[in-house]
């Protein structure tokens, strides 16, 4: 079954805000899932196409960060 979600959805799954999607969206070189008009007002984004996004993004480690922190007392 394919639902469409809203932005506030689509921020709260993506962890980014409002501005970082608008800049995705109107990126042609981005590979960040494009959004349907839903009416004259109103636009929404398939929530497997997010997931599916959020699944190609590369894993990063905080190890690094929190190593670096203890050994030299900052970020």
């Amino acid at each position: 079954m394919v639902r469409i979600i809203d932005i506030h959805e689509v921020i709260r799954r993506t962890g980014l805000c409002r501005s970082t999607i608008w800049r995705n969206r109107k990126d042609e070189c981005s590979d960040f899932p494009s959004c349907r008009r839903l009416s004259k007002r109103r636009i929404g984004w398939v929530d497997l196409r997010i997931d599916q996004w959020i699944l190609s993004r590369p894993v990063r480690s905080s190890r690094g960060r929190r190593r670096r922190r203890l050994i030299t007392g900052r970020w």
